[in-house]
């Protein structure tokens, strides 16, 4: 069975203010292969990889509170009885002696006899490890031209992705097919403990436990209500034997899908992909039977905790609509009345406008129930909670009184068809956007004709839709100031299983070797002809990208000054988005923009500051026409100075309750001091003292600042420049950019622990920093590429495999040496190194760090691997249409004349063993290492802690402002 979807179909249901062209990148070919599994294929040769995914139907929702699918997910990792293994038949043996001992784990309630059993599955697995070839799968992903290999569980599916390079499309066909035919649950002792780490990472994270019981409350009876990755209770019984259930029901060819985009020929690949994926179990997708929600009773009312003081926070919750459902629609462009992209939303400028603080319409569809809200911060201290809900229900009252004019409705629509044809113009984007699809249950012509829906919208079916889903009955949702116990466990003390196969290859690995590699088409950015460069001022410089996707441009512009030299582009960044001009308010400037289906914002980042613009071809001029009377003249308004000030305290209370904005801002300071980017910036006290008319002043001053500016789009590049040199004021920019900025690494002369002390952290996190040797040959950049990815940077890494794999010490793991940009070869390089683990597991984890550190293990045989990983990414990176520009500049101002990845891709190839040991013996051993340490002092041995060197305790006000 074939299903082709044109391109032509989305083209004519193009209608009113937007007819866009779109290319035959759009083409999505549908497919069941003789088993019934679903393919959707699509070609798009813009850039030199494929996207490769499989979607299962099945989440957290068919086995609740379990977190079965989510661990499910990790173990398809391991392998399977041909992947990951020198001999499955011996160790078959003991495996099913571990799974049967889960079982016997399930039901015993006597702790002494728990742990009995626990140190009798570990004594097994170690015994078992002696068979196992540990990340054989991840290796070969990376042999045969894979990167970015991850996957992820929902409530309703659970995905398997990565890309890889076009030549190897046999081998990651063949590879990923029989992942999904017999998976083998090995580790799985290990790596249970890594998926606690996960989700003491997610307890960690504010407001993920909050989230946990809005969910609970909102969803009961429905298995929604329980959290992806289980309770802690159910985390401690697992069972082989349910897990091997779940596989045997789920994973089933009528209930997967197989989605591919990118650069191959659908006629070609379509054989390959009969021939390995319809080995997969043929089954039918299970029947499900739904759980209906109740409706809400009037208002019912419900309290969380979130750790913040001061701050308030309403939710409202209605029930909303499942995917797929027909008003999913119409609800979308109804609560788009309420915030948008332009910020006109009635919620928008309650907010705006200095009334509440910050209010958020919330649209939520799941595959079998939906959620829409509101989500509304009042005022900091004296306002209540009873006026901002006020506020809110009145504004949501208008929508269901049709409050709205016909210029309102039909500017959203227009949005929303700009979202919809901008989700579709790259392989990334385009893929998300299948494989949502696929999970959701639709067809790509129902996505295509959502447009056509758009279309057909009326005034009055918004109305109906608004009065049917924001009813008198819904959940009330308010913030108490507080914490949630946290279900910690504590470190098991089993031994580390520790493969003794980490360089050998199963039989399956040896027959791939023998399949046929395609021939290999790289491409490498052209700096010459990707885009045209154009000089149109002494110090402003244009790329011009044409766009054969659509008709949608985007107008960035970057000046070449950043957060890092002038500490007012953060405060001046959030008030510019604020703002309107001395003859437009901001709701009117905001308007214009909107009907035309344009956007503008600002962006301020440690090297650049950002205008970002877009909009249809057949508007850019009137646009730019409207960019330019903001850039000229943008009106100060002192009351919305406030809400930039609200922002910078909560942006401090936010640092405050994260361990990892913590751990980030000490890192920052370790290495560059009182030029960590967390102290070079205003405090609270200081922006208060600001005046609008200060940050318009450097505003005007960022505009004399030397610049690029990048355009992609339709319009012929002669009229671009016309506008440009019209409207954009190139003519007074006369200061050059100093950027990149590089700031000063500081040395260490002795090996020192800072330490902050979070009471309610369950986690540690911990970094490591060593300032490394003046890498000024691009032969050391090479290496350094090569160290990264085998020491600490993918899944088969020393560091990966050592903390996380064998021991079970961190669920996040990774060290990277960081190089100067180019044009700095005076610079020194550094490694940074960062992992997360359970507060009584610190000193065990930085331990092993140390170590590594320390004394780097060096394996010949993994260096193939590294460096096919380093080629990988080198060849996998060629840019999107609308980033290709933005790359060229900026690795230009990092002092390169060519693309890096075409020099990666030939030296790496040469390096050795030697080599790595040479640059590691250069720029790693022997040299000071710092550590920082964010956790809970009661629960680390602190003692122990000072083994790695002299603690030094610093208190969270001292690193961030």
């Amino acid at each position: 069975m074939k299903k082709i979807v044109l391109s032509a179909i989305f083209g004519s249901l193009l209608s009113g203010s937007a007819h866009a062209q779109l290319s035959e990148s759009l083409n999505v070919k549908e497919f069941k292969l003789s088993n019934g599994l679903s393919v959707w294929l699509n070609e798009d040769h813009s850039q030199p990889k494929i996207f490769g995914a499989v979607v299962v139907k099945a989440g957290s929702k068919d086995c609740p509170n379990t977190g079965i699918a989510h661990y499910f997910e990790h173990m398809m990792f391991k392998g399977t009885d041909k992947i990951g293994t020198i001999n499955y038949s011996e160790e078959k043996i003991l495996l099913d002696s571990i799974a049967q001992k889960y079982d016997e784990l399930a039901i015993t309630k006597d702790e002494a006899k728990r742990k009995q059993i626990q140190k009798e599955i570990n004594e097994l697995s170690i015994r078992s490890s002696k068979y196992v070839i540990p990340n054989e799968y991840d290796r070969l992903i990376s042999k045969y031209g894979g990167s970015r290999l991850n996957a992820g569980t929902s409530y309703d599916c659970t995905i398997y992705h990565n890309e890889f390079s076009p030549q190897y499309i046999n081998q990651w066909a063949e590879l990923n097919s029989e992942r999904l035919m017999n998976p083998v649950f090995r580790l799985f002792q290990s790596e249970l403990e890594t998926v606690y780490e996960e989700k003491n990472m997610y307890n960690d994270m504010m407001g993920y436990q909050a989230l946990e019981k809005v969910a609970e409350r909102f969803f009961t009876p429905h298995p929604y209500a329980f959290p992806i990755v289980g309770s802690t209770e159910n985390l401690k019984n697992p069972q082989l034997s349910e897990m091997r259930k779940f596989f045997e029901k789920y994973y089933v060819s009528g209930n997967m899908g197989l989605i591919l985009s990118g650069d191959f020929k659908a006629e070609e690949v379509l054989p390959v992909l009969e021939k390995t994926f319809s080995r997969i179990r043929k089954g039918d997708a299970p029947k499900r039977d739904i759980v209906p929600l109740p409706p809400f009773s009037g208002v019912e009312e419900f309290k969380i905790k979130v750790p913040i003081p001061i701050v308030k926070a309403l939710v409202l919750g209605w029930r909303g609509v499942p995917a797929n459902h027909e008003d999913e629609v119409a609800l979308r462009i109804a609560m788009g009345i309420l915030n948008n992209d332009n910020s006109t939303g009635y919620l928008d400028k309650l907010a705006v406008d200095g009334k509440i603080m910050e209010s958020k319409a919330l649209n939520l569809s799941m595959n079998e129930a939906g959620v829409v809200g509101v989500l509304t911060v009042p005022k900091l201290l004296f306002q209540s909670y009873s006026g901002a809900k006020k506020l809110v229900m009145h504004e949501i009252d208008r929508v269901k009184k049709g409050d709205f004019s016909d210029e309102v409705f039909n500017s959203l629509k227009l949005e929303q068809k700009r979202n919809y044809i901008k989700n579709l113009e790259n392989i990334d984007s385009r893929a998300q956007k299948m494989l949502s699809l696929f999970s959701e249950g639709k067809s790509w012509t129902d996505y295509l004709n959502e447009v056509k829906k758009i279309d057909d919208l009326t005034k009055d079916d918004i109305v109906k839709i608004a009065n049917k889903y924001f009813t008198d009955n819904y959940l009330q949702v308010k913030k108490k100031t507080g914490n949630y116990p946290k279900n910690n466990l504590k470190k098991p003390g089993f031994a580390p299983i520790i493969p003794q196969n980490s360089e050998s290859k199963s039989d399956f690995a040896k027959e791939m070797e023998q399949i046929k590699t395609l021939d290999a088409h790289p491409r490498f950015l052209d700096f010459k002809n990707d885009a045209k460069v154009i000089q149109v001022a002494p110090k402003v410089v244009l790329y011009a990208a044409s766009n054969p996707q659509n008709d949608i441009f985007t107008l960035n512009i970057e000046y070449g000054k950043g957060t890092l030299e002038s500490k007012l582009l953060s405060p001046m960044a959030t008030y510019l988005n604020l703002l309107g001009t001395d003859s437009s308010s901001f709701d009117q400037f905001r308007a214009r923009l909107q009907n035309l289906g344009s956007t503008l914002s600002f962006a301020a980042e440690q090297n650049k500051f950002s205008v970002e613009v877009s909009g249809f071809d057949k508007n850019f001029q009137a646009t730019v026409e409207l960019v330019a009377d903001f850039f000229n003249h943008a009106k100060a308004e002192p009351k919305k100075m406030k809400q930039v000030v609200d922002e910078a305290k909560l942006r401090v209370k936010a640092i405050k309750r994260s361990p990892d904005e913590l751990a980030n801002a000490l890192l920052d300071k370790v290495r560059y001091g009182d030029k960590s980017e967390y102290l070079n910036r205003l405090s609270v006290s200081e922006i208060k003292k600001l005046k609008g008319q200060d940050l318009i002043s450097e505003f005007n001053s960022i505009q004399k600042v030397e610049c690029n500016i990048h355009y992609c789009g339709n319009i012929a590049t002669e009229t671009v420049v016309d506008q440009i040199n019209k409207n954009l004021g190139v003519e007074k920019v006369n200061v050059p950019s100093q950027t990149p900025v590089c700031r000063e690494e500081k040395e260490y002369k002795e090996q020192t622990v800072y330490f902050i002390d979070d009471p309610k952290s369950s986690q540690s996190i911990i970094g490591g920093y060593i300032r490394g040797g003046v890498n000024n040959n691009s032969s050391e950049r090479y290496q350094s590429a090569l160290f990264n990815s085998y020491f600490g940077g993918s899944m088969s890494s020393v560091l990966f495999q050592q903390i996380r794999e064998f021991r079970s010490l961190a669920y996040r793991v990774r060290a990277t040496y960081k190089l100067p940009p180019y044009k700095y070869s005076d610079k020194n390089g550094q490694l940074v190194a960062i992992l997360s683990t359970q507060c009584d597991k610190t000193t065990d984890a930085m331990g092993i760090l140390d170590s590594l550190i320390k004394q780097m293990p060096e394996t010949a045989e993994r260096i193939e691997i590294a460096r096919q990983d380093v080629v990988n990414r080198a060849n996998n990176e060629y840019p999107s249409l609308r980033e290709r520009s933005l790359k060229i500049s900026f690795l230009i101002k990092e002092g390169y004349t060519s693309d890096p990845n075409k020099d990666i891709i030939a030296n790496v190839s040469n390096l050795d063993i030697k080599d790595l040991v040479n640059f590691y013996n250069q720029n790693v051993k022997d040299r000071t290492i710092t550590y920082v340490v964010v956790g809970n002092s009661k629960k680390i041995d602190m003692t122990k802690l000072s083994s790695f060197g002299k603690i030094i305790k610093v208190k969270s006000k001292d690193v961030f402002k």
